[in-house]
């Protein structure tokens, strides 16, 4: 959509929505709660293509990035006010996520198996919200065949993480490349069901 430009005197220029098109509240920090899931995207990927390359400095880049993350989307959540929402996740996860990003950067290399653990745990959690939707399609008899697949890959990944972390070293390094794409990445049944 165009913007309309309203001139003020002495020939400033300030830019207004153009109509039918206003800004909602929540929109800029729902685009900038965007960017750290870009950024866990762009991680994953490094993970699955470069993993001995990536081995030393993920603490730094996931870290960095998990706090940034739980900023950003703790400020969302106290900006948007949705703590008054009684079906609310609550500020805890995004806490939590930036204190283990403050540990992976203090940690340095010793947190490498650390956080397979971490995003294991973290993807049995996101295969838990996933079986609930599918189970709550199933039950309103509509399809729920593609996010049952996503809880069995989310629950595989998940637990392949967290067995073993030390291991197969450049193995779990792809497994967490994947589980940070599939954590981060919203399906468009996901998206409708919100």
């Amino acid at each position: 959509m165009l913007d309309i430009v309203r001139l003020r005197p002495g020939g400033a220029g300030r830019k207004y929505p153009a109509p039918g098109r206003l800004i909602q509240k929540g929109d800029t920090m729902k685009q900038i709660s965007r960017i750290p899931s870009a950024a866990f995207l762009l991680v994953g990927a490094l993970c699955i293509f470069f993993p001995s390359h990536v081995a030393g400095v993920l603490p730094f880049l996931l870290g960095g990035i998990m706090l940034i993350a739980g900023i950003v989307h703790g400020a969302a959540y106290l900006r948007d006010k949705r703590f008054l929402e009684d079906e609310s996740q609550g500020i805890g996860p995004d806490i939590i996520l930036a204190v283990m990003g403050v540990a992976f950067l203090c940690a340095g290399s010793e947190a490498v198996g650390l956080m397979g653990v971490v995003w294991g745990i973290i993807g049995l959690r996101k295969a838990a919200g996933t079986i609930d939707q599918a189970l709550r399609r199933m039950y309103r008899h509509q399809p729920a065949l593609l996010l049952a697949v996503e809880a069995a890959i989310r629950i595989v990944l998940a637990l392949a993480l967290l067995f073993d972390p030390f291991e197969k070293f450049s193995s779990h390094i792809v497994l967490l490349g994947l589980e940070l794409i599939l954590t981060n990445v919203k399906l468009p049944q996901e998206e409708r069901g919100r």
